[in-house]
């Protein structure tokens, strides 16, 4: 099997790009990484069935099995946390955003003044966005992994619940 040839085309984008283009860019990519989420979920489905099977027989699951289900079920978040590379620019980013806010306090209440501090809010927004998406992920990481050091029926219900989903949804 090879990885889909192709996909870095979809984000050739220039300067005379329209938002309209970027539309479309962004649908297409979201198909890509939907693409390859299905990839590997057939590339190991065998295994996470295996898996599945001895978590409803109660048994223990190995080191390299639970390495399975973390790449089911965070391995998404994981990957982009390792690739991600902005945090602290985007942290500098917010903190001068919030000096430019800050800049606005007490000024007269004009035309002008209010466009400006909007286009600063508008712009701390996307920001605080990617920030957000950032440690949402890192925290999903986290419950994950202080749910399957020590899982109860519950958790173990509650995983099988989401991996049975992943599987079936291939299948669709």
């Amino acid at each position: 099997m090879e990885l889909p040839q192709g996909m870095s085309r979809i984000m050739e984008v220039s300067n005379l790009s329209s938002a309209a283009d970027l539309d479309g860019v962004g649908a297409a990519l979201a198909a890509a990484k939907d693409q390859v989420r299905e990839a590997l979920q057939d590339l190991t489905a065998a295994q996470m069935e295996a898996i599945i099977k001895k978590l409803e027989d109660r048994e223990s699951l190995t080191q390299e099995e639970k390495d399975y289900v973390r790449s089911w079920i965070v391995g998404d978040a994981e990957s982009y946390l390792r690739v991600e590379n902005h945090l602290q620019a985007w942290l500098q980013e917010f903190k001068a955003l919030q000096n430019a806010v800050r800049s606005y306090e007490g000024r007269e209440v004009t035309a002008q003044n209010l466009l400006n501090l909007h286009a600063v809010l508008e712009d701390a927004v996307r920001v605080a966005a990617e920030i957000e998406g950032f440690l949402e992920k890192k925290e999903r990481i986290e419950r994950f992994e202080k749910t399957i050091q020590n899982l109860d029926q519950e958790d173990v219900s509650f995983i099988i619940g989401i991996l049975k989903g992943q599987l079936q949804s291939e299948e669709v």
